[in-house]
Parts: C-alpha cells; structure tokens; sequence
C-alpha cells in the first residue's frame, strides 16, 4: 500500500503513524495512573496499600484497628491513628501530585479528605510532585476516616513499581523516543533518492558527464530520476555533437589558414607581408581559446598525477622574469597536465601582459588542497569588474586591439579549467600593489 502512495503522502503517513504511536503509549500511561482500585497487583502498590488499609480501618472497631496496625506496620509503611490531619505549615509543602494518585484508589471507597506533606526542600525524587518517584521518610500522607480522625501513613519505600529497576514513566519516554528516531529514519530513508539526485545534477553540470542512478522511492520521484536520466543523456550527447562539430570546423579553418600563410609569403612587400602573417597568427589563437572554452569538460577526461613544482620550474623558461616561492616538497595533485599548464600560463601571461615586468608565483599545501598565489604590481582591477573578466570575451580595454588586450577568452578559459578540478580562483588586491590571483586545487592524492 506505501508503495503506490506518493511523496507527500509517504510523509503524511509516517508521522501519523508516530502520533498515533505516542497517542496509543500515553493513553497505556493515562489508563495505568488513573485506574481506581485495582485488584492486586496493582502498579501503584502504595496507593493500592493505602486504600485497602483504611477500607479494613473503616470496617474494624478500635479492638480491630489495634490488630491492623500492627499487621501493616512495617520498615517500609508506618501507619498511625490521629484525631488531627497533617498540618499544611509554611515548613511543609503539600504535594498535589501524590494526593491526586492516592485518591485515585482511596475514593472509590467513598469521597473524603487527602492530605499530603513533605517538609520543604526535603526531596529524594527528581519531581517532588510526580506521583512516580522515590520518598523519604518524612512524607506523611493523612487520610480522613468516614467514622472521623485520620490515619496518617509514612512511607519509606516507593510509590510506584519498578520495571527492570526503572520507573515505568521512563520506559514510555524511552518507547516515545524510539516512536521519533524511527519516524525521522523513515523520512531520511524517502528523501535519500532527492539526495542523490541531487549530486548527479551537482556533478553533472560540472564536467558534463552523465551520472545516472536507479530510480526508487515514491511515484513521483520515480519518474523525475527517470526524466533527469534522459535529460543528462541528451544533454551529453548535444555536448559531444558540439565538441565533434567545432573540432571539424577549427581543423578546415585551420587548413585554410594554412594556405594563406603560404599565399602571404608571396606578398612582395615585406611589412604588408609581416602584417598578414601576423594577423593569421592571431585568427589561430582566437580559434584555439573558443575551441578551448567550447569544449567544456574533455581535457579532465586525460587526468592523471602532476608536480606542480615541475610545472612552474618549466614554466619558468618561457618566463624568466617571474618570481618563484615554492615548497621543498614536490605539490602533487591529480589532474589534466595540459590543462594546467595552460592555466597559469594563461594567468602569469596577464599578470606580465597588465601587471608588471615581475609577477611573483606563491605555492603551497594546505591540509588536502594547494593554493598558488600570482602577485603583480600592476594596476589592479576594480572589485566590481572581478567577477566579469571571467566571461567570455570580456575585455577591459574596449578597443578590442590585440595590441592593448588579448581574445577575452584566457580568463574564461583559466576559470573553466579550475571548475573541471573542482577548484576555486578568487581575485584580491596584492600586497605589491597589484592585483593577487589565488587558486585552490583539491590534491586528489589520497
């Protein structure tokens, strides 16, 4: 039957299931405590004593009533004939709870009076009121005969039986208990599929690989793992078309650049002849960056171990004029070696390009992540613009000359590799007075 119902009514009916359990447990709790006068064995032994001590006092002549108080007398119920009830002073506290609970029993025998003391702050229960816990000795507890005077008792013992050692009131907050971590097991078994779902969305979106998981759970729920499966495997696919169709494309583009730089070097005029060289250079940059960023995730699908100490002492070569602070241990992580590569040099490139003639490269380890810092002393970017050089084609220098500014792709492209290893890059201003690039790669070295 639970499985035909639908989400909200798996919830529904899981916590009404835990009412109607903690509903059934307090009324066992109201019907045992409220029972009067009960054959013995009764879970109120004292109560249960005490009403069938004053049914025989009341039934007894004083002959008889000597007799009875000496059977009932005992080291754990000292029961006593006065003339006066038990004197409520400012000393003694009443105790309402008890005198509720013995009337339970003592009433069925007929409507009288109930007087229950303790001096005040002579307590050995934790609940001095509750009718379930342990009394000392100086509880007395009068009750008034239909012939007159009272009989005043003075219990050393408890008042309530003990299961297993325990006071039964404890046994149901512990039932209660169970009844809540059971219901709220129940809700986190029927939300475990959104959860999954959640991280194969999550990781999907990141690297465009399809995750799919088996469908459980409600209905609904079934149906949407089902419809996310085919949305991932279609989405998947439209990448892969892409990736293929632009590979085509750059490959002719590329082929017809080709021959123009071999037309070109027929040009007689050598500064025209330079000129049309360099700007085919320039058309095969900006082809590699938007095939770069067009492609997505496949450069993470070649991941393997890199030191990124030897990356940058390599990089070093190409860039004499960078600072280096590396650690003395190799900075091992797993990741694309291509990849990486291209994205410091696409951001030790800007750093020499806007900031400076010598950017300095911080890296270290820190717990199971590595942090590379690039300070120059350029002049900076607002915090405003921070997040928009990220975007494709974004130029800060609005002449869109390749002389003052570059494709707009190389952030982009630096930003897009950090994602595929589930990294962070963050920009701050530099303690030179520049601009501070960090990047945080997760290790992957377990």
């Amino acid at each position: 039957m639970l499985s035909r119902l639908g989400f909200a009514g798996r919830i529904s009916s899981i916590l009404l299931l835990a009412l109607l359990a903690l509903w059934a447990l307090g009324a066992a709790l109201s019907y045992v405590t409220r029972a009067p006068l009960v054959p013995a064995p009764s879970p109120f032994p004292l109560p249960h004593q005490i009403a069938a001590i004053v049914e025989l006092l009341e039934k007894g002549d004083a002959e008889q009533r000597k007799i009875i108080l000496s059977a009932v007398n005992t080291d754990t119920l000292q029961v006593t004939l006065s003339e006066m009830a038990p004197e409520a002073t400012p000393g003694q506290r009443r105790l309402k709870g008890i005198e509720w609970l013995v009337g339970q029993y003592v009433n069925a025998l007929g409507p009288r009076e109930l007087i229950a003391t303790i001096p005040s702050g002579n307590f050995a229960g934790t609940l001095p009121d509750s009718p379930i816990g342990r009394l000392s000795g100086s509880i007395r507890i009068g009750v008034a005969l239909n012939g007159g005077g009272y009989v005043i008792f003075q219990p050393r013992g408890e008042i309530s039986r003990r299961l297993f050692g325990v006071p039964p009131g404890y046994w149901l907050g512990f039932l209660g208990a169970l009844v809540g971590i059971a219901a709220l097991f129940a809700v986190w078994r029927e939300a475990q599929p959104l959860r999954e779902l959640s991280r194969a969305v999550s990781r999907f979106s990141g690297d465009g690989n399809p995750l799919l998981i088996v469908p459980r759970g409600a209905p609904e729920l079934k149906r949407l793992i089902d419809e996310t499966n085919r949305m991932q495997e279609r989405i998947a696919t439209l990448l892969k078309g892409r990736t293929i169709l632009l590979g085509a494309v750059s490959h002719d583009l590329k082929t017809y650049i080709t021959r123009l730089k071999l037309r070109a070097e027929m040009i007689s005029d050598p500064d025209q002849q330079a000129r049309a060289v360099g700007d085919l250079d320039e058309m095969t940059i900006l082809i590699e960056d938007a095939l770069a960023v067009a492609r997505g995730g496949s450069e993470q699908d070649r991941a393997s171990i890199v030191d990124l100490t030897e990356l940058f002492y390599l990089l070093r070569t190409d860039h004499p004029s960078i600072e280096l602070s590396m650690p003395d241990a190799p900075l091992i992580l797993t990741g694309s070696p291509v990849a990486l590569r291209r994205l410091f040099t696409n951001l030790i490139d800007n750093a020499l390009r806007y900031g400076g003639k010598s950017p300095k490269v911080t890296a270290d380890a820190r717990g199971d992540r590595v942090r590379i810092t690039i300070d120059d002393d350029g002049p900076g970017i607002p915090p405003a613009e921070r997040a928009l050089v990220f975007e494709p084609f974004y130029r800060r220098e609005h002449s869109r000359s390749r002389e003052t500014g570059g494709t707009g792709l190389g952030l982009a492209i630096a930003k897009q590799i950090v994602d595929l290893h589930s990294g962070a890059i963050i920009m701050a201003d530099s303690p030179k007075g520049g601009l501070r690039v960090v990047v945080e790669l997760p290790s992957g070295i377990d």
